[in-house]
């Protein structure tokens, strides 16, 4: 079994993943104290949410960490992208669950939602992904990588433009001005999750090619996950300069 070595080009992104991991942490303990100030479900629902992105993304810290000190990409860098990818199919769940009590739309399809993310968590850890091995590992072989990233950001993106929809066609019968910006808040939220996918993919389809990953794609896609944070965490807190403003704007 033989390890690429680690590429200097790749240290940025181990930079970059620790602000986004700093920012989740913040960002996921505001959200919980926020659970815990009101005692409602949907700040509870966000909050795992972020917990999980954010420790999909520390996760991947990880794996970076121990091929920087080892000077390769070896077993603790391989097992951390199939991990990371769960760890946001977890998230995935939470946020149907969380959007399903926003909107009272989409109780009936929590069970196959669940079942078709765990066929995905297994067909992730299949050995014939890959993870992290040199393309000279598996010349020849079966590799079904691609085909497990693309399963993975359909599974995902259908979620996302389920919610998306709902939330575009609940809004327009919204009287209701602070709610009406909270689903706009919610339903742009889903659009840039939407495009940190279509960035991953686009990294998986350039390694697929025989790049060697962690294109400019990566660091696009975090930028969407940022945005898509603080858009989810505004669709349900509201902070009063932006409350102030919506009620300026519509003179309420």
């Amino acid at each position: 079994m033989s390890y690429s070595p680690f590429q200097p080009r790749v240290f940025p992104i181990f930079i970059y993943y620790i602000f986004i991991s700093i920012f989740g942490i913040l960002v996921t303990i505001k959200m919980f104290l926020k659970w815990k100030e009101r005692r409602v479900r949907p700040p509870l629902y966000l909050a795992l949410v972020f917990t999980f992105l954010t420790m999909s993304i520390i996760n991947l810290l990880i794996g970076l960490l121990e091929a920087i000190i080892t000077e390769e990409f070896r077993e603790i860098y391989r097992l951390s992208l199939p991990l990371a990818y769960v760890l946001v199919i977890v998230a995935d769940i939470f946020l149907f669950i969380f959007a399903s009590h926003m909107t009272n739309k989409g109780h009936k399809a929590f069970i196959p939602v669940i079942l078709i993310g765990i066929i995905l968590t297994i067909i992730l850890f299949l050995p014939w992904n890959w993870w992290g091995f040199p393309s000279e590992d598996y010349a020849g072989e079966v590799n079904i990588r691609l085909f497990s990233t693309l399963s993975f950001v359909l599974y995902s993106n259908l979620i996302y433009i389920y919610i998306a929809f709902i939330c575009y066609k609940i809004k327009k019968n919204v009287d209701d001005k602070i709610m009406y910006i909270g689903l706009k808040l919610l339903f742009y939220s889903m659009i840039s999750l939407i495009l940190l996918f279509v960035m991953l993919i686009s990294d998986t389809i350039m390694i697929t090619l025989g790049d060697e990953g962690y294109s400019v794609f990566i660091y696009i896609a975090w930028i969407f996950g940022i945005i898509f944070i603080i858009l989810s965490y505004f669709s349900l807190i509201m902070p009063d300069w932006l409350v102030k403003r919506i009620k300026k704007k519509y003179k309420i």
